[in-house]
Order: C-alpha cells, then sequence, then structure tokens
C-alpha cells in the first residue's frame, strides 16, 4: 500500500455543535478577508438555521445565498479573482461539510500529492478508488499547470470522473466542474456529494442528517 502522509485530518465528533465551533475557530485562526467574510455570513444566518436548513435538503439555497451576499466584496478583493473565489468557496465546502456530517478529509497528500479534499477518506481511496471522491479547487487560470497537476492526481484517483473540480468560471477542462459563475453550480455540490455517497454500498458511506 501507498505511504500515506496525512496533514490535516478531519474528524467526527460524536457532538456535532462542539465540532462546527471548532470549525469556526480554525477559520478564524487561518485570518484572511475570505474568511472573515465566511465568518460573517454563519453568523448573520445562524448555525442553527444553517442545520435546519440542511435537514430540509436546502443546501443549495443556503450555498446560492452566501456565495451571492458574498460575491461583490470578493470582486473587490486583491490578487487574482479565480484564486479568491476559489479559496471562498473551499472554505464554505469545509463549513458545509462538517455541518452535514459528510465523511472527509481534507489538506492531505498522497504520495506527494495535496489533495484538497477526499470523501470519505485516503484509505478508500487508496484501497476503493472508485468508491472515493477527490475535489480539488485549482485557485488559478493557468490551464496548463492544472491539467500537469490532474495527471498527477490520476495517479492516484485513476477513475476520472471521481474527480471533482471547483472554478470560478469554467476553463473547458474534462473532468466534472463546478462552477461559481454561471449560473452557480457549485451550490449543488453537497447534494450531489451525497447522492454520491448515498450510491456506495459500503457502510462508512452511510450519511448521518443532523
Amino acid at each position: 500500500m501507498p505511504e500515506v502522509k496525512l496533514v490535516k485530518l478531519r474528524i467526527l465528533y460524536t457532538n456535532p455543535k462542539q465540532e462546527m465551533s471548532q470549525i469556526i475557530d480554525k477559520i478564524m485562526s487561518e485570518a484572511s478577508p475570505i474568511k472573515e467574510m465566511l465568518y460573517g455570513q454563519i453568523n448573520a444566518i445562524s448555525e442553527q438555521k444553517i442545520q435546519t436548513e440542511i435537514s430540509k435538503n436546502n443546501t443549495a439555497d443556503v450555498i446560492r445565498h452566501m456565495v451571492n451576499n458574498c460575491y461583490p466584496k470578493i470582486t473587490k478583493l486583491n490578487g487574482d479573482q479565480h484564486e479568491n473565489f476559489e479559496a471562498f468557496a473551499e472554505s464554505l465546502m469545509h463549513y458545509l461539510l462538517t455541518n452535514a456530517l459528510i465523511p472527509s478529509q481534507r489538506k492531505v497528500a498522497l504520495k506527494s500529492i495535496e489533495i484538497d479534499i477526499v470523501i470519505p477518506d485516503v484509505r478508500t481511496l487508496v484501497s476503493s478508488p472508485k468508491d472515493a471522491l477527490v475535489i480539488f479547487f485549482p485557485k488559478t487560470k493557468n490551464v496548463d499547470a492544472m491539467q500537469e497537476l490532474l495527471k498527477r492526481v490520476e495517479t492516484i484517483q485513476p477513475i476520472k470522473e471521481n474527480i471533482w473540480l471547483v472554478q470560478k468560471t469554467s476553463l473547458g477542462l474534462h473532468y466534472k466542474t463546478y462552477e461559481i459563475d454561471n449560473g452557480c453550480s457549485f451550490s449543488n455540490m453537497i447534494n450531489d456529494i451525497n447522492a454520491f455517497c448515498s450510491s456506495r454500498t459500503q457502510s462508512k458511506f452511510k450519511i448521518f442528517k443532523v
């Protein structure tokens, strides 16, 4: 079995509220304008409301609402727009995965390849790639750089359909891509992850609703 280096590991706690509090603390401990925007949105909506909407399968509406509210502020930030928007999307996805209690690991490395999110975990990715999702937030519009990285990713996840990208705007790569612009297909990602997990036969993919 290939050597697996765990850089950061998400752990499911028995107390969801405690874990969500820790996720927010983690967001704020790595302070940035983008994460402050996210924290502001979480406060504005309230964790209880977010949990309620998830339990009603309204996650897409929550994502769309948060993206729409933060969009004008993100466009005013310095730096590359693709990087800024995809960094926001990644932080939001980390938070929502926790709220939805979907098993995942974040910022892990396998064969020296850093993975933004793997569902449910690296062990499954190694032993049964068909049952694992690899999600990337490229944070660049350099197509050549992305293609080079994705070629390496395919050495650890040979099932191309199980490599998902989140981009501000699709750059035409031949992978399943969720856009923040153009209708915000990104808002459907949690629903699609749930559908993927539900279709797996292994018990480890059981999804627990709040």
